[in-house]
């Protein structure tokens, strides 16, 4: 028969072991959910092929600070999207370059353009390349605090058959006090993403590249 110490001691462990399995295997995504601007219908009735580029020198999402506080943390990311007042819906999973070609899809078709993404679809059309320059979340610790950084920077290009017409880098970064886990790193991603790629003002690229 089991002494009754070793029967409490071996069903704490067991208990203990249950209870923290769940907590070590499981897996984290970030949530960025993008903000779409209100529709407008200055380029409506034109067409663009979108290009999605990645030009990171490091090609790591997240800081070392990051790393050591999201060790779970998939390399998917979670991307909603969010149209006016109406609360976001969530289309995917998806690695950064996609999650980029999701969110850019969607601001073009915002102002009025038929976007096409499949490089047989292209043809004649005009070309709207994102070229991604960084791209990275990272905690700094303090004796006092913590605080999430985030930067961004990507250069566009509207280009027609290879010829380069218009262009701009558009680039910033922010940063948010950690208060519970991951969620303003969360917060503080959607609001860059969603901050920049609103910042693409097609009117003047388009104007620039003699297409309107």
């Amino acid at each position: 028969m089991i002494p009754l110490n070793r029967y409490y001691l071996s069903f704490f462990a067991f208990s203990l072991f249950l209870l923290t399995m769940p907590s070590c295997s499981s897996i984290s995504y970030l949530k960025i959910n993008y903000k779409v601007p209100e529709k407008i219908n200055l380029l409506e009735g034109k067409k663009v092929f979108l290009e999605i580029r990645d030009s990171r020198s490091d090609k790591d999402v997240l800081g070392e600070g990051a790393k050591a506080d999201l060790k779970n943390l998939s390399d998917s990311i979670s991307l909603s999207i969010t149209e006016g007042n109406e609360k976001g819906f969530k289309i995917g999973l998806f690695p950064l370059k996609s999650l980029m070609q999701e969110v850019f899809k969607e601001r073009l078709k915002s102002l009025g353009l038929e976007v096409v993404t499949d490089q047989g679809e292209s043809g004649e059309l005009p070309y709207v390349v994102i070229d991604l320059q960084s791209f990275k979340l990272d905690l700094v610790k303090t004796t006092l605090k913590s605080t999430w950084t985030a930067t961004m920077a990507y250069n566009v290009e509207i280009s027609k058959k290879g010829k380069v017409l218009a262009g701009n880098k558009i680039n910033g970064e922010s940063e948010r006090m950690k208060i519970i886990q991951k969620k303003e790193a969360d917060t503080l991603l959607s609001e860059l993403i969603t901050d920049l790629a609103n910042r693409l003002d097609g009117a003047v690229l388009f104007k620039q590249a003699g297409i309107i």
